[in-house]
């Protein structure tokens, strides 16, 4: 069952690439099919979910494919984070999963940005990169701020696109997949 989702993912990733490219905003969006299949099915589905997105992504903007390594890591520590259930709170597994998820896309993002493009990836983050370096910070300085920025602006959004679409879903669905039965409700059960 969890290998027929990662053609959706991949679709979800691209539909959220897409809407960025086309309203230029200062996120990114083209993880939420990867956290979500993560959040479903472990950090082994997610990633392969993660690397053919980039690849697809990768022959519409050829940046892309040198964050391969941010997606994967993405989708593996989603995948490990479902495996927590936060006493069912919804809040605080938002929260958490929202300031784990930015901490490990800043550490892989951001040297990637400085060592391979020079701070400047041509997206709306760099503009955000670029208000940093004319306000007098250095390079890694400006990258860092910027991607902790956009970063969590886009996973927190990502987190709860992910949430509520996992909520939504009907139990007998959810419990064919790895971690699916993490996110029924008590009442259902």
């Amino acid at each position: 069952m969890a290998i027929l989702l990662i053609p959706v993912a991949v679709a979800i990733n691209m539909a959220g690439f897409g809407i960025v490219k086309l309203l230029q905003l200062p996120i990114f969006l083209d993880t939420v099919g990867t956290i979500f299949i993560s959040f479903l099915a472990g950090p082994w589905i997610g990633a392969i979910a993660a690397i053919l997105t980039s690849i697809v992504s990768g022959m519409f903007d050829p940046v892309y494919l040198a964050y391969i390594p941010t997606s994967v890591f993405l989708a593996l520590v989603a995948g490990f984070l479902a495996r927590f259930k936060f006493g069912n709170n919804v809040i605080i597994k938002i929260a958490v999963s929202s300031l784990i998820l930015t901490t490990v896309a800043v550490v892989v993002s951001a040297p990637i940005t400085v060592l391979v493009f020079g701070g400047s990836t041509g997206n709306m983050t760099s503009s955000i990169t670029g208000l940093f370096l004319a306000s007098g910070k250095q390079i890694w300085e400006a990258v860092i701020s910027s991607t902790i920025i956009t970063e969590f602006a886009d996973k927190l959004v990502t987190v709860i696109i992910c949430i509520l679409i996992l909520k939504s879903m009907s139990s007998r669905y959810l419990i064919k997949f790895k971690f699916g039965e993490k996110y029924i409700n008590k009442s259902e059960k």
